[in-house]
């Protein structure tokens, strides 16, 4: 008899880890499904098709949601339900002003009414390889200029060290170079567009390029260049004085020549992608849409994706095999199975994915709903991710993975998820996104003769009310890219 229950307790066991097992490999799908973007979650679904027969795309999968009779919208609709207790009281009460948000999903974007704006996310690595493609290289020569360029980095430039580049043809390649060739092909590189990619150094970046404008004004180009070859420390230093001397040349020469060298972009690669190197050429959609027509926002998820059903015949060998109980099941039973419960996980998990977004979106809409309705930066309230995780009940890594990748549609352009996110200014009210918006516009204002020191910035932030420090507005401006004062001076 002890036995017989220690058998029991044994199998049930077993059982509920099979079940957690379970739940963690889908709590995992999900994670993984939520950050993808609209593109991604389009080319998961296809490979899901391909590889599973029991999945298919509904009949009535193109029919178009009817976003304008709101009438006809389940109550069931998990993308209307969203904020539990609360959801009614945010969006329906008219304290605080919210009662014009209004929220809406169209299942199927019909694109004859809808084409989403495109931003283009051309790779630096695909873009480069179509280049060299093109340059008469043997085949070893090709296999160095795959290297070469999977090292160069996010600005463009190639910091890697030629022996490191050998190194790591002869151990993953076992092919033998020498350092004379790889710069050899280097040579190639550098003169692909944009100039001044794959140089070793900002220097030798700068230099690139000049070299390029030499046809424009040979002699104030020559000039330029022989300011960054012989002088680029003094020049960084805003050491003019001695650039005068050195050269023999007068403060017009110098500023003319100091022009081209403002033209030049020491960092070439942050054309491509926003800097971020991708292994392929991508074109990203908005994945939300936020309208606003007189004070009213409408959110829609933007999902044209297919909906997915299970297959009749396997709906049907399904119920016959789970019906039969059979202790031998056939090797084709067991394979009918795993199909069926892969295919009717796969959909629930797209359900929860769209559910997940749209809520994490609205949420987000109503914290910054001034900024949606006015396109004024400076209207962004402090937000991190507990914040729309406390409203949505999701986790704080849910809420994290949602915003990657992602892109919203506004009457004001096209948003990064992750712009509406900051934190607050001192514990006020203010966000320090909104606070980031504000030093780049008095930079892009300011004397370039007499620059704003941070200390500067800093006061006159404190001025217009702001409680800031000047190592905080040190490190906001190094967040946006923008040079120390001394750096951004001109004659």
């Amino acid at each position: 008899m002890n036995e017989t229950n220690d058998f029991q307790q044994i199998q049930k066991l077993s059982q509920e880890m099979a079940l957690r097992q379970k739940a963690s490999q889908m709590q995992v799908m999900l994670g993984q499904l939520i950050e993808m973007n609209d593109d991604e979650i389009k080319d998961r679904i296809e490979m899901e098709l391909d590889d599973n027969p029991a999945l298919e795309e509904a009949e009535n999968s193109s029919d178009d949601y009817n976003s304008d009779n709101d009438e006809n919208q389940n109550e069931d609709d998990p993308f209307d339900t969203a904020f539990s207790q609360n959801d009614d009281d945010d969006y329906d009460s008219n304290d605080d002003g919210l009662n014009y948000i209004q929220t809406k999903r169209r299942q199927n974007f019909d694109t004859d009414v809808y084409r989403p704006p495109v931003v283009n996310e051309a790779s630096m690595y695909e873009v480069l390889m179509s280049q060299i493609r093109e340059r008469d290289l043997d085949e070893r020569q090709m296999l160095i200029a795959e290297y070469i360029i999977g090292e160069i980095d996010d600005d463009g430039l190639l910091r890697s060290p030629i022996t490191s580049i050998c190194g790591n043809i002869i151990s993953k390649e076992n092919e033998f170079v020498t350092p004379q060739e790889v710069e050899d092909v280097l040579e190639v590189i550098q003169d692909l567009e944009p100039a001044g990619i794959g140089a070793t150094s900002t220097r030798e970046c700068i230099l690139l390029q000049i070299e390029d404008m030499k046809g424009e004004n040979i002699d104030i180009a020559q000039v330029a260049h022989a300011i960054v070859d012989k002088h680029f420390e003094e020049y960084e230093r805003h050491h003019y004085d001695k650039i005068l001397n050195a050269l023999n040349i007068d403060e017009d020469t110098f500023h003319k020549a100091d022009k081209i060298i403002k033209r030049t972009n020491p960092r070439p690669g942050n054309i491509f992608s926003s800097g971020e190197r991708m292994s392929n050429a991508q074109h990203i959609t908005p994945d939300f849409v936020i309208t606003n027509e007189d004070g009213k926002l409408t959110l829609t998820l933007v999902n044209d994706i297919p909906e997915l059903q299970i297959s009749e015949s396997y709906e049907i060998e399904y119920q016959r095999i789970t019906k039969r109980a059979s202790a031998n099941e056939s090797d084709n039973d067991i394979l009918i199975k795993r199909q069926y419960e892969r295919a009717s996980s796969f959909i629930e998990m797209l359900k929860m994915r769209q559910e997940k977004l749209y809520n994490i979106m609205k949420a987000i809409m109503l914290k910054q709903q001034e900024f949606f309705i006015t396109g004024d930066p400076m209207t962004l309230k402090p937000l991190v991710l507990n914040d729309i995780a406390d409203m949505t009940g999701y986790d704080v890594s849910t809420i994290s993975r949602a915003r990657q990748n992602k892109y919203v549609d506004t009457n004001w352009g096209i948003f990064d998820l992750k712009y509406f996110f900051g934190n607050s200014l001192d514990d006020s009210e203010t966000s320090a996104t909104a606070v980031k918006e504000i030093i780049k516009e008095l930079v892009e204002n300011e004397d370039k003769k007499k620059p704003l020191s941070d200390e500067k910035l800093c006061n006159i932030l404190q001025e217009r009310g702001y409680n800031i420090k000047r190592r905080t507005v040190a490190k906001y401006r190094e967040s946006l890219r923008i040079p120390v004062a001394r750096q951004r001076k001109t004659l």
